[in-house]
């Protein structure tokens, strides 16, 4: 017989306490649910049946609200306590995710959750476009497979410079759209494709992430950066994930920014991946673990490529990100 020391027997009995406390998480089926709009540290406020309902964690979870719950997440609540979770289709986090992160507890990381459609918003100038940015990004939302779309914001100041830009990503298959809240171009056809989804928009500062939601917004909205009863609306910082109903079914989570797009805990060899361009050249290098990054040219098929049918600037992206991985 093995005998389990005392330290060993309270180890087996935290692991089973914390997978008790996972599957009494999400082991949640319903239609009767409410979806988080905004956390603090000790609270939540839920949109359910069109009210506000400040709420907190049933203390059975015993963890700090913010790091349980997210803008986007659709609980079950039970005399102003969340008692569950329904379980999470896609999550946007800083960092790297998988399939087990949508049960994830704990983490700080998550921007929010259950999102339709990503807009990936760049000013066109004023700051400056960088594509760099763009391949990012996309590459944050493909991980964690969410649709998105390309939104060149501020098209009023384009000039052939960024029209080249804007169509080099079409050209590339991803959605692009238009806009300027100046000008009101491209603004009704966003409205339309983000109707009857819950959409996230994100992007470096000052690009006008807060202006377009400005846009969606109209008197009869719920605006949950200040929970009011009387009014619900107040001043509008964006210091946390807030999700907005705008219309039925529309909803829409203004985000501070994801201030860092550090890509270091990818693999390394994934992120050729996510360049699509790459993909018809990825199995024709000499070598089957060709990272087309210091490889001789006459050994690497998108080192050939590049110049041909891959951009030089999309390849230096790459590389860039390879290199910081290998910084690591």
């Amino acid at each position: 017989m093995i005998k389990i020391t005392h330290h060993k027997r309270y180890e087996n009995i935290k692991k089973e306490r914390k997978e008790k406390k996972r599957e009494i998480e999400f082991d949640y089926t319903s239609n009767d649910y409410g979806i988080v709009i905004e956390t603090n540290y000790q609270k939540a406020y839920v949109l359910k049946d069109n009210k506000i309902n400040e709420v907190t964690l049933a203390k059975k979870f015993n963890y700090v609200i913010n790091k349980i719950v997210f803008p986007g997440d659709k609980v079950i609540i039970d005399n102003n306590e969340i008692i569950g979770i329904i379980e999470r289709t896609n999550i946007l986090s800083r960092d790297k995710v998988d399939g087990t992160k949508l049960k994830a507890i704990g983490t700080n990381k998550i921007v929010a959750t259950n999102i339709d459609l990503a807009v990936i918003v760049v000013a066109v100038n004023d700051p400056p476009v960088h594509p760099k940015f763009i391949d990012r990004y996309i590459i944050l939302l493909e991980n964690s497979n969410i649709p998105f779309i390309i939104c060149f914001n501020k098209y009023d100041l384009v000039t052939e410079k960024e029209q080249k830009i804007i169509d080099f990503y079409g050209e590339l298959g991803y959605e692009v759209v238009k806009t300027s809240t100046k000008t009101k171009e491209g603004l009704n056809d966003l409205k339309e494709r983000l109707l009857n989804k819950t959409c996230i928009l994100v992007g470096n500062s000052g690009v006008g992430k807060s202006s377009l939601t400005n846009y969606l917004l109209d008197d009869d909205v719920i605006r949950t950066n200040s929970v009011s009863d009387k009014s619900k609306r107040g001043c509008h910082t964006t210091t946390t994930s807030k999700y907005y109903l705008w219309q039925d079914n529309s909803g829409i989570i203004d985000t501070p920014g994801i201030r860092s797009l550090d890509l270091k805990k990818f693999k390394i060899e994934d992120i050729q991946d996510y360049f699509k361009e790459f993909r018809p050249y990825n199995n024709l290098c000499k070598y089957h673990n060709c990272l087309h990054y210091d490889e001789p040219e006459n050994t690497c098929a998108i080192k050939q490529e590049v110049k041909k049918n891959i951009s030089q600037e999309r390849y230096e992206s790459y590389c860039k990100i390879i290199s910081e991985i290998k910084r690591k």
